[in-house]
């Protein structure tokens, strides 16, 4: 049985920081896909503008196409969340295939360390007044049952 700081070191390690952004692999530790490292530029992210988004993710076995992606946004503006809407293949939107959503990144995903660069275009419409929070969760699944899944809980946007 763990004891308490047991418990609160496991917890810590599992999240990790990474140039002032924060990241946690979310799912179970037989997930395929994990991510070991995170960059955001620029960083608070800009609205309306772009802004590309470097991960480092680490795969552990060949992942069968096509891998379905899912984004749930949720942006925190004076102590109010919003889901932010899908719009223009922008916000919290599922695509049913990551290498027609993704067409920079390595496709088909192999297994070993890949580095994958995501360009992300955000809009005005984005709810959250001149500044918010916005809580990321990215669950990935493949149709044999491969999985993965990211949150970032605290990433920084401002108008």
């Amino acid at each position: 049985m763990l004891s308490t700081y047991s418990l609160v070191f496991v917890l810590f390690v599992a999240l990790v920081i990474v140039d002032g952004q924060t990241f946690s692999n979310c799912g179970g530790a037989s997930d395929q896909i994990k991510l070991k490292g995170l960059a955001i530029s620029p960083y608070p992210i800009k609205v309306p503008g772009p802004a590309t988004f470097t991960l480092d993710v680490d795969v552990s076995e060949n992942i069968v196409n096509p891998l379905q992606t899912k984004y749930d946004l949720v942006a925190t503006a004076l102590g109010f969340p919003v889901k932010i809407k899908c719009e223009n293949c922008v916000g919290s939107c599922t695509y049913d295939d990551w290498c027609k959503a993704c067409p920079t990144c390595p496709c088909p995903v192999n297994a070993g360390n890949q580095k994958m660069v995501i360009a992300m275009n955000f809009t005005s419409s984005i709810p959250i007044g001149s500044k918010a929070t916005v809580k990321a969760q990215i669950d990935f699944l493949s149709p044999t049952g491969q999985t993965g899944c990211v949150l970032m809980p605290k990433i920084e946007v401002r108008k």
